[in-house]
């Protein structure tokens, strides 16, 4: 078997009603790739449908997300490293792209890219595109740069894991580390993947405002003490790099309930980057 260039790694826990699309996304990329479910010993028949697929998978008991994610980058092979949730899905070629970014950038360490929110039947929500990567803002406003878009060299995992005290926002806690470790970033200005918003989504959960408080606390305290400038250039730096502005009209293809085996093409007309988060 051929070494993958590219390992995605996914966590998974009772959902099989969603995980079918996500791997369908990632199975269909033309480059050589390995997929890791780590599941956390789900009931709802993910693991019969897992013993039936083409991808790497463990089921056993976790905990949490984070361990589970963990686990898996000790399985990954690949020489770059992705992370996709179950309620996510990567558009069409954006594997090909990545390992073409970081093969014509050997200085870049990790990417960004952009993305789109979607309801659960694949209609569009919102888009949400993103800019350089920069940790002040992680906490003064919200992780910008989602998980879905975001792909590291191997060597970043070799110096920084996800914190597992945490339950919702270790991803926002690596990234930081990532960028204090000097590792060196890159905002690609694509849409990379798509989010589905359900209004359940644990980044949405009371336990991200706990948590977001609780590692404040050990920033540093000249940071704590400027956080409101942060807050007010993150929006302006949002409107330099024209983040709430798209084209009249934008296609996207991705897979559904309805066409869980063959991506549809979807448009919309006048898209908007406005979405009203409210906790589960």
């Amino acid at each position: 078997m051929l070494q993958p260039r590219i390992s995605i790694v996914t966590p998974s826990f009772n959902m099989l009603s969603s995980l079918p699309l996500c791997c369908e996304s990632v199975k269909d990329q033309e480059v050589i790739h390995e997929h890791i479910i780590m599941d956390g010993g789900s009931t709802d028949g993910t693991v019969e449908w897992l013993r039936e697929q083409s991808v790497s998978w463990v089921s056993e008991r976790d905990k949490g997300m984070y361990n589970a994610l963990n686990k898996a980058l000790n399985l990954a092979k690949g020489e770059i490293i992705g992370h996709l949730n179950c309620d996510e899905q990567y558009l069409p070629g954006v594997l090909q792209f990545v390992t073409k970014f970081f093969d014509e950038n050997p200085d870049i360490d990790f990417i960004a890219g952009n993305f789109l929110v979607i309801d659960p039947t694949g209609n569009l929500v919102a888009y949400r595109k993103s800019f350089q990567p920069r940790w002040p803002y992680f906490f003064s406003n919200y992780l910008y740069t989602t998980t879905c878009t975001l792909f590291y060299r191997r060597k970043v995992f070799e110096h920084v894991r996800f914190d597992e005290s945490y339950k919702s926002i270790a991803d926002v806690i690596f990234l930081y580390h990532v960028i204090r470790k000097k590792f060196k970033g890159a905002h690609v200005s694509k849409y990379m993947a798509v989010f589905t918003y359900s209004g359940k989504n644990l980044s949405l959960s009371p336990i991200s405002a706990l948590e977001k408080k609780r590692f404040s606390k050990t920033l540093p305290a000249w940071y704590r003490l400027v956080r409101p400038f942060f807050f007010f250039l993150f929006f302006i730096e949002k409107i330099l790099h024209r983040n709430y502005s798209e084209e009249t009209e934008l296609s996207y293809s991705i897979y559904t309930n309805e066409s869980p085996k063959k991506r549809v093409t979807k448009t919309k007309r006048n898209p908007h980057f406005r979405l009203k988060f409210k906790a589960a």
